[in-house]
């Protein structure tokens, strides 16, 4: 096993594998749609920043939901569905990974609305990934394989970024008020 098989093997169960050009990804169908879908997801939503609008909000949260029949296997599916449900969340998960830190950095400020152009982008890059699973050449399975690890690593320090944007008042509030030992 391939020390990237290996390392993806901690959050993927690596069943139902894509083989691009006859090179097996080191990630299954779904989490392909997830890491792969996710870099692209990260890389649109600091292009186009949408704002954290109520209707913004509600389309993400359904887009983690979405998860919910797919990956308890409620609904049959094959490979392009898990990969496009995968995809799916991403969009989701990024969004409110990105929220925490969009909302203290306000990167949406002095710009026009550019929910529909952020819409079309993101739609645009469902069919692409489809495409580049079935791909039957050689740079196919190297080129995903390493957006799928920009992807996790993306999540990774998003989800970092989050963790210390939410301790940091609690290490504040200690540092101002310590608390002094009982007698």
């Amino acid at each position: 096993m391939n020390s990237l098989s290996e390392l993806f093997s901690y959050v993927c169960g690596q069943v139902n594998l894509w083989t691009p050009g006859g090179e097996a990804l080191p990630f299954c169908q779904r989490c392909t749609g997830l890491y792969v879908g996710g870099a692209y997801a990260q890389l649109v939503w600091l292009l186009f920043r949408p704002r954290p609008t109520l209707r913004i909000l509600a389309m993400h949260a359904l887009l983690l939901l979405l998860m919910i029949p797919f990956g308890y296997h409620l609904v049959p599916q094959g490979g392009e569905l898990r990969t496009l449900t995968g995809q799916l969340f991403a969009v989701g998960l990024t969004y409110f990974l990105l929220l925490n830190p969009a909302l203290r950095w306000r990167p949406w400020e002095n710009r026009k609305g550019n929910e529909r152009a952020y819409w079309a982008a993101l739609l645009a890059g469902l069919p692409l990934l489809l495409l580049a699973v079935r791909w039957e050449s050689g740079l196919a399975a190297p080129v995903l394989t390493g957006l799928g690890v920009a992807g996790l690593l993306g999540f990774a320090g998003l989800a970092l970024a989050n963790l210390a944007l939410l301790s940091l008042p609690l290490l504040w509030h200690r540092q101002r008020h310590p608390v002094s030992p009982r007698p």
